[in-house]
């Protein structure tokens, strides 16, 4: 690079610019954070419509396509009413079954605490024992009226806390949701915005390799939200049938809260799972043993399968990568980091890959895979 008038003015704003941010940290964190807080519903209508769009898509390009007029419309309509429609059907399996475990499990306390009252009485542990002479009871009633007075200031506290939390995502969804609704309506027309702006303030060698890096993304996560979707489907599927031919209880609900659950790649079956296992236990602790190799099993099979088929060949990721996405987005950022992190992962793996392979043309050696 010539160290001319104008690189060596863009080198010294780097350098302030790089010198400011590290002085002042602290403050540029906090104020990312309350820009983050201040865009949170633009973020989750932006990802509630990239989710949704890819179901509007199949309908306008498979179910309406010989329709011209109000195509669009009818087509968010269809793809929300669908996903409502699901979330409906899975809350009418689920909560019906989780009812009569709770049921279940609410009925066997009273037997659980005649069985702890007899071991007590087979170890002779009986309250007369026990000498109350001595207490100070004033001591005790006042120490029991402060406990109680912070107590309920923290238990305000913490109420207040909570309900304003809730207030807030679930405001931050409402506005996400309608703003998912003008980003679908207008795609189109904000897609030739943002690249007339590009073209505008961006040189065209810049302007391509930030379009080139959004394709591969969009392809990545396309993918990997079919994928994941079809192989959580098959995974409920295949466990409601193999619940059924076993005779396990709540056959249905779990398999369907485990197909919901393994929406969260590697280990959201095991997370099902454990609740499956806990719903079982209550009407036969064998069953739940047998439930826990059975799901075992399933997951193993699934995972050398299924997955590498629907999944892992549809990010074109490596099972390795993939692992270490797993562990990498959930250290960093829980469950949305896991999701986050594969499809991601698979696009920097994508990019590498083709950079790679296009430098080793140059050189005349075979393709990395």
């Amino acid at each position: 690079m010539n160290l001319d008038k104008k690189n060596f003015i863009k080198a010294l704003i780097t350098i302030v610019a790089v010198c400011i941010i590290y002085k002042y940290w602290g403050n540029v964190i906090k104020c990312v954070c309350i820009l983050i807080d201040a865009l949170n519903p633009l973020i989750i209508g932006a990802a509630i419509a990239y989710v949704v769009n890819i179901i509007m898509r199949f309908y306008e390009d498979k179910v309406l396509y010989k329709m011209e007029k109000n195509k669009r419309t009818l087509s968010i309509i269809m793809s929300y009413g669908s996903i409502i429609l699901v979330l409906v059907v899975v809350l009418v399996i689920i909560v019906p079954e989780l009812k009569s475990c709770i049921e279940v499990l609410v009925k066997s306390i009273p037997s659980s605490f005649d069985v702890i009252q007899n071991k007590l009485d087979k170890l002779n542990v009986v309250m007369e024992d026990v000498s109350f002479d001595k207490v100070d009871w004033e001591q005790v009633i006042n120490k029991i009226i402060s406990w109680g007075t912070k107590g309920v200031g923290n238990t305000v506290e913490t109420v207040i806390g909570y309900v304003s939390s809730i207030v807030s995502i679930v405001m931050n969804f409402a506005m996400g949701f309608i703003f998912s609704i003008y980003i679908l309506i207008d795609k189109e027309r904000l897609k030739r915005q943002i690249l007339k702006l590009m073209d505008t303030y961006l040189n065209e060698k810049l302007n391509h390799k930030i379009i080139y890096t959004l394709n591969i993304m969009d392809n990545s996560f396309h993918n990997f939200i079919v994928g994941q979707t079809i192989e959580a489907v098959i995974l409920g599927v295949l466990c409601i049938s193999g619940m059924l031919i076993f005779g396990f209880p709540y056959a249905v609900m779990i398999g369907v809260f485990i197909g919901c659950t393994a929406l969260i790649p590697i280990a959201g079956a095991y997370i099902g799972g454990t609740v499956g296992a806990i719903m079982i236990f209550t009407e036969s602790p064998f069953k739940a043993v047998m439930f826990v190799v059975f799901l075992v099993i399933l997951q193993q099979l699934e995972s050398q399968l299924i997955y590498p088929k629907v999944v892992g060949s549809s990010i074109g990721l490596p099972g390795i990568w993939v692992f270490a996405a797993v562990i990498i987005g959930g250290s960093l950022f829980g469950i949305m980091g896991i999701l986050v992190g594969i499809p991601l992962f698979s696009a920097i793996y994508q990019i590498i890959v083709n950079d790679v392979n296009k430098k080793g043309e140059k050189k005349g050696e075979k393709k990395s895979e």
